[in-house]
């Protein structure tokens, strides 16, 4: 029977388990590079099938494995970053009640202290957070293993990491357009004019576009809710909306791709935004390629959600001797939540990727005779 890696090196000595460090540190790299930097001058590295078949590397292999998977993640990972990570031990669901805010009271000498209490809303209100199971199945073919072929399963390995963290991405951005605070939402607004954005077409007609005002409405919304603005996500290709609507202008940044994060600062809309705002991107926000339509958000980082996390990533490995492949099993636990019913995350949702124009202008003609009848 299989043990497990915290099994294996329970009952080892400081300097075995400095050994097994060493040797997940050499065949990481060795299979996410294929360097043998970390090997000694006349040490070999052993093939793929002795790691396979040796007792010790079997339990050691899919840690390196799990490392090379969370190594090609990790700079996918954008929003995902800035949710909280929660452990769940037991079950598949967990509720996180919505908690309102202490309030503090000013006491003047010798006065009693008030007492408040927190206003804890276990149905409504809260949010419940269901872990499922995500995975990816990547073949192995026989000769890869028999020609030791590391750096080219650790390019399986990292393709099926990167699969990975881009589905929580995706995942975690839907969440954010389910459950965050939606300021505009241009289905709605045939039904609910208020919903829609202000932009309009060259007829002065609403367009679904972004107007300027839309994005400080969005802003505005946040602060209502009492959260502090740090972030704006959009999507790459909506980059056009700014530079056509004359966003760039209130920006006043290069073109995305210049900068990892774009800094808005105070200055930039002429004082309209008394703070600075980080412009981030990624193209795992929901984006519309035939009706050209996108999401976009206005966050508060530090409140955002959580990921309940039930079992990180992990791989396990069985083979079909009918066709003489390996399978490689990469799969993750987890649920995604967004805390305080999405207050913190402000939602504009359905924008028109296309021009936006100035409010028409309003001309009065005004007939002098009139006046002068007195009319």
């Amino acid at each position: 029977m299989a043990i497990s890696f915290r099994e294996y090196i329970k009952n080892k000595s400081k300097q075995e388990r400095k050994e097994i460090v060493e040797f997940i540190e050499k065949y990481t790299l060795l299979m996410s590079t294929g360097s043998t930097a970390k090997f000694g001058l006349v040490e070999q590295p052993m093939t793929v099938k002795e790691a396979l078949t040796s007792r010790d590397a079997q339990i050691l292999l899919p840690k390196v494995m799990e490392g090379v998977l969370e190594q090609s993640a990790e700079p996918i990972y954008l929003v995902s970053k800035l949710f909280k990570t929660v452990k769940l031990e037991q079950g598949s669901r967990i509720i996180f009640p919505a908690i309102g805010a202490l309030r503090a009271y000013e006491i003047g000498e010798t006065q009693e202290y008030p007492t408040d209490t927190l206003d804890i809303m276990l149905k409504e209100k809260a949010t419940e957070v269901d872990v499922t199971k995500k995975g990816v199945l990547v073949p192995i073919s026989e000769e890869l293993v028999n020609d030791s072929q590391w750096d080219v399963i650790g390019m399986h390995i990292q393709a099926a990491g990167r699969a990975l963290a881009r589905l929580k991405e995706e995942l975690t951005f839907k969440a954010m357009s389910k459950h965050g605070h939606v300021v505009f939402d241009n289905k709605l607004r045939r039904k609910y004019p208020e919903a829609g954005t202000t932009g309009r077409n060259e007829h002065g007609e609403f367009n679904d576009t972004l107007a300027i005002e839309d994005l400080f409405d969005i802003i505005v919304a946040l602060m209502a809710n009492e959260y502090t603005p740090t972030d704006i996500l959009i999507h790459p290709l909506t980059w056009s909306v700014f530079v056509k609507n004359g966003l760039i202008s209130v920006f006043d940044k290069p073109a995305l791709g210049s900068e990892d994060n774009i800094k808005i600062d105070k200055n930039a809309a002429n004082g309209r935004i008394p703070f600075a705002l980080n412009l981030m991107v990624s193209p795992f926000i929901p984006f519309d390629q035939v009706n050209r339509t996108f999401d976009m958000y206005v966050i508060d980082r530090h409140n955002v959600g959580v990921i309940v996390e039930k079992e990180g990533m992990t791989t396990e490995d069985f083979t079909d001797p009918y066709r003489d492949i390996r399978n490689l099993k990469f799969k993750e636990r987890y649920g995604i939540g967004i805390l305080d019913q999405g207050k913190a995350v402000a939602t504009a949702k359905n924008i028109a990727l296309d021009v936006t124009y100035e409010k028409p202008m309003l001309v009065r003609t005004i007939n002098e005779s009139d006046y002068a009848s007195g009319n």
